[in-house]
């Protein structure tokens, strides 16, 4: 009587849209993904066009053309995936395995451009500002935000990379065959010498 109250009857189906999302305990699972990604997602998308607010839509207002074209395939990622998140559940599984591998190519990109930059690691930001190359000197300021886009922007590749291989894992259902490479040894059983020594 208590495993049937804690086991959904086999015949019941969902009553409404809703119930339908949360009815399977990988539903709640990918619907959890998308809300934590939508969030992360949307603070980067803060950072991003702070960034671009703050300093102008001109490459020569920014340390150099590959900081500023850093910062635009962000903001291009973000409302990408923005979009996706919010729109996932009307999109095929195939699409959303592309989509996934895009997100992590466009996040690995801009997180890699700006780890390349002095403000990548964050443990300089409070360093003097003759310590840092005359171009990038005037964003000292703006250090901790530029590691923090940069942080989130990691984060963002990670997620979209384990989507990908979880959407391909779930479309192709890839299963472990077995532990080992080599067929495991059995050793033969020893020969017995019983009826013959006894007569």
């Amino acid at each position: 009587m208590v495993a049937r109250n804690n086991v959904k009857e086999e015949g019941a189906v969902p009553t409404s849209q809703i119930q339908a999302i949360f009815w399977t305990q990988r539903q709640r699972f990918i619907f959890a993904y998308y809300v934590f990604y939508a969030i992360i997602d949307v603070t980067l998308l803060g950072l991003i066009s702070w960034n671009i607010h703050k300093h102008g839509n001109t490459w020569t207002n920014y340390p150099n053309g590959m900081y500023y074209h850093a910062l635009g395939l962000g903001l291009f990622a973000t409302i990408f995936t923005l979009l996706v998140s919010i729109f996932h559940w009307a999109l095929g599984h195939l699409l959303l395995t592309f989509t996934f591998f895009a997100c992590g190519v466009l996040f690995g990109t801009v997180a890699g451009i700006l780890t390349a930059t002095p403000f990548g690691h964050g443990l300089q930001c409070g360093n003097p500002v003759d310590r840092f190359p005359p171009q990038y000197r005037p964003f000292v300021d703006d250090c901790a935000k530029v590691t923090a886009t940069n942080g989130l922007s990691w984060a963002m590749f990670a997620l979209a990379t384990a989507g990908f291989f979880f959407m391909l894992q779930d479309k192709y259902a890839c299963t472990s065959k077995r532990d080992h490479v080599y067929i495991n040894y059995e050793a033969p059983e020893p020969k017995k010498i019983h009826d013959e020594e006894e007569a």
